[in-house]
């Protein structure tokens, strides 16, 4: 090749193209070949509203926000409030992977509301979406604790006849299942089977705590539960005549009423302080009602008006004490719940009664007819609160319809 301009222009322009590729040519040799990764994104939902103004017609929503306001609402017990976010990121994001986690957490905020049917949906929706069966373990249990509630007695045994034949609860997961059983059988007034599942969850609990326990909610609730099994023993045998009778249906009454107490003080025993307080107020209903039942006992019929009069002042005043041991342990469990700092509708029942039976001994005291306290009122039992779960993995089938408002 000859050394001409031209000749010499054209190899200054290669060598000149040569390096400036050198200077930028080596990228595409260590470029990574692999896939550009793929960001996913939660949807957002941009609401307008005409009859608002400024900002405030603009509204936007994500998944993500909602399940943290409704998380908030919870924490700070609005659970109106709770319910309404969560009721919304089921229906703006159904395909969320938030669902999962959503279904638990606001079957706990439903069971505050003491909407335990709608409860009992969400959380068998979330067993059978979880992709882990610790997550299908925690949705049944609350699902089964809910049916309980709402009255479905006969699928709620037969969910713990299911769970206690799994080989992967432990012994306080058995013992949930036998004292959510017992509850149920007692219900359907059966009281053998009720007392058998509690004495097995009592088991399991010395079991799985090795003994230690004190402070334990399961063993403080069997006990309790026991109570209530004895205490409906006693109250419905009826006081009937002739007299031979009498004496051998109150022999039951006191037999009965004896195994209550003793239930009650063994739930205070344990010292856990919500069912500490529920044992002390049914101690003192367990006395109460005894008296009234004592006044309702049949009376001869040859008895005239002066001495039906007469045989109910005498009663009264025999049957006095028990009103003021009534009366005695309110007290106590007022005192005790102040000290510990229990307050819940276990002592707010205990005040009102309190009030009402020291109204009704000194009506009593001044005599007269004998004054007849009105049956107490039940009170139902809301365990305290569990705590929301996290956001966790997005279940199996995250498409599916979240359970429904009814």
């Amino acid at each position: 090749m000859k050394n001409t301009p031209i000749a010499i222009a054209r190899l200054a322009a290669l060598l000149s193209l040569g390096i400036a590729c050198a200077a930028c040519g080596s990228r595409p040799a260590v470029r990574d070949q692999s896939p550009p990764a793929v960001v996913e994104m939660e949807p957002m939902v941009v609401e307008f509203d005409a009859s608002a103004e400024g900002d405030a017609a603009i509204r936007a929503y994500d998944a993500q926000s909602l399940f943290e306001d409704a998380q908030a609402a919870f924490a700070r017990h609005d659970f109106a409030a709770c319910d309404t976010a969560y009721g919304q990121l089921f229906e703006r994001f159904p395909q969320s992977h938030y669902v999962h986690s959503a279904l638990y957490n606001r079957g706990l905020c439903l069971e505050q509301l003491r909407e335990h049917g709608r409860a009992a949906a969400h959380f068998r929706r979330h067993a059978q979406l979880a992709t882990e069966l610790r997550d299908q373990r925690d949705g049944e249990f609350r699902w089964g604790y809910n049916m309980v509630k709402t009255g479905d007695y006969p699928t709620a045994i037969h969910l713990y006849g299911r769970l206690l034949d799994a080989p992967d609860l432990g012994p306080l997961d058995r013992a949930e299942c036998h004292l959510r059983r017992g509850i149920a059988q007692f219900r359907l007034s059966r009281p053998g089977e009720a007392e058998k599942d509690l004495k097995a969850a009592m088991k399991l609990v010395e079991e799985g705590t090795e003994g230690f326990v004190e402070g334990s909610e399961l063993m403080a609730e069997a006990h309790f539960r026991r109570g209530e099994i004895y205490q409906r023993l006693s109250h419905h045998v009826p006081l009937k005549l002739p007299v031979k009778q009498m004496k051998a249906d109150l022999a039951d009454k006191v037999r009965f009423f004896r195994q209550a107490q003793d239930s009650y003080i063994a739930s205070l025993n344990v010292k856990h302080s919500y069912w500490a307080t529920a044992a002390g107020l049914k101690l003192g209903e367990l006395y109460e009602q005894f008296y009234l039942d004592v006044l309702q006992a049949e009376v001869p019929t040859d008895f005239d008006p002066v001495t039906r009069r007469f045989y109910f002042v005498e009663l009264r005043q025999q049957l006095e004490p028990l009103l003021e041991q009534s009366v005695a342990i309110y007290e106590k469990n007022i005192t005790m719940s102040e000290r510990i700092g229990a307050q819940n509708e276990w002592v707010t029942a205990t005040e009102s009664r309190l009030a009402r039976l020291r109204g009704l001994i000194e009506a009593n005291q001044k005599g007269g007819a004998a004054v007849v306290p009105p049956p107490p009122e039940p009170v139902e039992a809301v365990p305290p609160l569990d705590p929301p779960a996290t956001d966790g993995e997005p279940p199996a089938d995250d498409t599916a319809e979240p359970p429904g408002d009814g």
